[in-house]
C-alpha cells in the first residue's frame, strides 16, 4: 500500500510540474488567485502564481516526506508506551503519506483548473470541490486517529 500511496503523490507531483511546464507560453497574463465559495474566480493575478503555487505543493511534499522520516516527533493521540510505539509510528507515516497524496492531488486539481479557467475553457473550480476535499481529508483524519486510539 505503501508504494501505491508514494507513486500516487510523486505522479500528482510530476503531472503538476508537467501540466505547468507544458501550458505556461499557452497561459495568458492573469490566471485566476482566488475563488469565491461557489467556486468562481473573484481575483486574478500574474500567471507567475502558477509557479508560486506549484512551490508551495512542492513544500509541502517535502515536509511531509522529511516528517514520515521522525515519527518519533509527531504528536499522538494517545500516550507512547514501548508496547505501541513501533506500531503508532507506522500508522503515522502511513497516515502522513495518505494526507501527502490527497494534497497532492489537490492541489494538482487545483492547478488544472486554474490553467482551465485563465485559458477561457471552464468558469471555475465547481462548487463541490471545497465540500469533497473537506470530506477526504477529514475521513482520512478522523480514520487515522480512531485507528491510533484502539492502539493506544
Amino acid at each position: 500500500m505503501r508504494i501505491i500511496r508514494e507513486a500516487l503523490a510523486s505522479a500528482a507531483l510530476a503531472l503538476q510540474i508537467g501540466v505547468v511546464w507544458f501550458f505556461w507560453n499557452r497561459l495568458p497574463a492573469q490566471v485566476p488567485k482566488h475563488y469565491g465559495i461557489g467556486g468562481t474566480p473573484d481575483d486574478y493575478g500574474d500567471k507567475s502564481l502558477m509557479v508560486v503555487f506549484l512551490a508551495i505543493t512542492m513544500f509541502v511534499y517535502g515536509l511531509l516526506t522529511i516528517l514520515s522520516f521522525f515519527p518519533q516527533g509527531l504528536n499522538y493521540p494517545v500516550a507512547v508506551t514501548d508496547k505501541n510505539r513501533e506500531r503508532l509510528q507506522a500508522m503515522a507515516v502511513n497516515f502522513l503519506g495518505w494526507i501527502k497524496a490527497e494534497i497532492t492531488l489537490l492541489f494538482l486539481y487545483i492547478t488544472w483548473a486554474d490553467i482551465q479557467v485563465a485559458r477561457g475553457l471552464s468558469g471555475g473550480l465547481g462548487w463541490a470541490l471545497m465540500p469533497v476535499m473537506l470530506t477526504v481529508l477529514g475521513v482520512t483524519i478522523t480514520a487515522g486517529v480512531v485507528q491510533m486510539r484502539r492502539v493506544g
